[in-house]
């Protein structure tokens, strides 16, 4: 449930002008254990513990603008660091959204399937990158919706690797490379795309072209389906590199609601390199009780490793009381 506060937004000269707020947030406390390389830690600690202030204006003739700003680390020993904002301004026309977020995988929205597991970004798939973005979504025509995006980032955090002794010396440097598909520095991609629902079906497909970048191009295909007694979901990102080299991340997953509160799930991942023949796989397995609308017992396992000679074999065990607001 949301609860709206009535703030007085600016004092103008020709009187005062009111904006609707809607304060919003999560908060997840719980307990993890995890194990990386034979190397075990244990313990207490804080998820989630961010907020989230939303403010709406009518515009007047069919527009509307749209502004937030959110925080997270709101906690002892931890300093409240600003996260995503934004502002849309809407219309007949569609949508045109201006912004500073932390944008993740892209398969990994349908293809988890909505099972309540570790979303394996930065285990397998990429890291989730800070960039700063336009984009414009086009009026809904059915179920199909078209959109096209510039986005800056200036160099996302990247997978650590670990290599052993590997076969083949260009997987080492194509897996460093694999954590968000991009390398450091400045990245510059025009990206286009639709997204489809209907029904139990919803699907993803999008291209993208970099410029100042190692990456050359991309296109991410994603999809779910709810069949009711069970939901799956598969999605893949397949990056070009300008060296030539090819990163693929699959992600599989599927989830069934059981008893009306119990939710569980499992997802499978694997990053390939067109290099090598396997680089990184992993699986997360988890379950979901809601003891309210807004409150969720949450258990999670996964494990991940890197093959072809790279020692890096980890797992980690989380369970935690999520709270939504």
């Amino acid at each position: 449930m949301k609860k709206t506060l009535v703030a007085l937004a600016v004092l103008a000269a020709s009187g005062a002008s009111f904006a609707q707020v809607a304060l919003t947030g999560e908060i997840a406390y719980g307990y993890q254990t995890s194990s990386t390389n034979g190397v075990k830690s244990s313990g207490f600690g804080v998820d989630t513990a961010a907020f989230r202030l939303t403010a709406t204006e009518d515009l007047g003739g069919g527009l509307k603008a749209t502004a937030f700003i959110s925080a997270g680390g709101a906690y002892r020993d931890s300093a409240l660091a600003g996260e995503d904002m934004a502002i849309t301004v809407s219309g007949g026309f569609g949508k045109v959204m201006g912004g500073a977020i932390e944008i993740g995988s892209g398969i990994r929205g349908l293809a988890q399937a909505g099972a309540p597991v570790n979303n394996m970004e930065g285990e397998v798939l990429g890291y989730a990158a800070n960039s700063d973005i336009i984009k414009y979504t086009a009026p809904a025509m059915g179920g199909l919706t078209l959109s096209a995006s510039l986005t800056e980032n200036t160099g996302g955090k990247q997978l650590t690797v670990t290599p052993g002794t590997p076969a083949n010396a260009t997987a080492a440097s194509g897996l460093a490379a694999l954590g968000d598909g991009m390398e450091a520095g400045q990245q510059r991609a025009i990206t286009v795309g639709g997204d489809y629902a209907a029904g139990a079906l919803a699907a993803k497909l999008d291209f993208s072209s970099w410029s100042e970048s190692g990456n050359d191009n991309r296109y991410r295909i994603a999809a779910s389906y709810d069949f009711g007694a069970v939901k799956v979901g598969a999605g893949l990102d397949d990056t070009k590199l300008k060296s030539g080299v090819t990163t693929k991340q699959t992600m599989f997953g599927v989830s069934a609601p059981i008893g009306g509160a119990l939710t569980v799930g499992a997802a499978f991942v694997r990053a390939d390199l067109s290099t090598a023949t396997k680089v990184r796989e992993g699986s997360t397995f988890g379950l979901a009780y809601a003891l309210s609308k807004r409150t969720t017992f949450m258990v999670n396992t996964t494990s991940w490793d890197d093959v072809g000679g790279f020692a890096d074999k980890s797992s980690k065990t989380w369970i935690a009381l999520d709270h939504t607001f």
